[in-house]
């Protein structure tokens, strides 16, 4: 039996090895490899080997030790792919004029609205997203540079309890013209409330700070449960005729958009070709969104290596 079992496990270590051999990211040293040897079997310069490994004497090599094949890859450095989109959101004129442009046509689709007289109900409303739609966050996505961790609550929160965040170009003149057409404004955002209500209060703060109308708990629905904001669309729909809906997710328009791979959404959106300009409006946000998810096809837990990669392998490359 003691045979046996050793004869496994040498069974388990010869396999070991040999997939790690052959691994993406790694190369088990075997007897009688040298480093010349390697980087043909692997694809990596010698000079490559030496400076992701460290190795001081290129001559001087153990069968069983573990060579790296890549670089190792970090948050931080993932984060630096951020700094393209973040520079245009902010500091743009083009991200600027998108802006205005945008609201100056949701204006045009308004006032459509309140002249056409077979629109029989007696209360009209608009729907908005929060972030990247009506208030720029890009303050916090530039604060994720040169740090070493992503997005998440533990920072986020702070960033809207603090309540700075500044309106979008056009956003507050839109809103109020709206407003003072006798429109219902309502603010549907997947910011959550949180148990001590700061996420609630600090985004109330944030709108009343900005001047925005319609800031107060019946128009302000923030997330208390799923993500899927259908149920608050819905909640809007029976009570108001609903002009238009803003955002810069497409979710924030149907779920049908929701948790589908990057073909899928593509298709889906041609699907609802007529409805964009007309009922939806789109913002632009390049910094973060659904769109990366489905990159990951919703692997949020991918390395940043490995996102880095998805983002990479996605994209169209020029071949000539």
């Amino acid at each position: 039996m003691k045979k046996i079992t050793s004869l496994l496990l040498a069974v388990l270590l010869i396999m070991t090895l040999s997939m790690g051999a052959f691994a993406m990211d790694s190369y088990v040293i075997e007897q009688g490899d040298t480093l010349y040897r390697i980087s043909g079997k692997v694809g990596v310069s010698i000079e490559e080997l030496v400076e992701l490994n460290g190795i001081e004497n290129p001559n001087l090599i153990y069968t069983g030790d573990l060579l790296k094949l890549v670089p190792d890859y970090s948050t931080m450095e993932l984060n630096e792919q951020l700094v393209m989109a973040t520079a245009w959101f902010q500091q743009s004129a083009e991200m600027r004029a998108i802006s205005y442009q945008t609201f100056n046509f949701a204006k045009v689709l308004v006032d459509m609205d309140l002249a056409d007289e077979t629109v029989t109900a007696e209360t009209r409303a608009i729907v908005v997203d929060l972030d990247e739609t009506i208030i720029d966050n890009s303050d916090y996505e530039a604060w994720l540079i040169g740090k070493d961790f992503g997005y998440s609550s533990s920072t986020w929160n702070p960033w809207i309890q603090a309540g700075i965040a500044p309106a979008l170009p056009g956003a507050v003149e839109f809103l109020n013209y709206v407003a003072d057409q006798g429109v219902h404004v309502y603010y549907i955002s997947n910011r959550k409330v949180l148990d001590d209500n700061s996420g609630y209060i600090g985004t109330k703060a944030n709108l009343m700070a900005l001047g925005l109308p319609f800031a107060d708990e019946e128009h302000l629905l923030l997330r208390t449960g799923s993500s899927n904001k259908t149920e608050r669309r819905t909640y809007v729909e029976d009570q108001h005729h609903v002009i238009l809906y803003m955002g810069d997710n497409l979710n924030d328009f149907l779920a049908d958009f929701a948790g589908i791979g990057v073909d899928e959404r593509l298709a889906v959106t041609d699907q609802y070709k007529a409805e964009f300009g007309k009922k939806f409006i789109v913002m632009p946000n390049p910094m973060y969104g659904e769109w990366e998810g489905s990159i990951y096809n919703f692997n949020w837990g991918f390395s940043p290596l490995e996102k880095s990669e998805a983002r990479k392998d996605i994209l169209r490359i020029w071949d000539h």
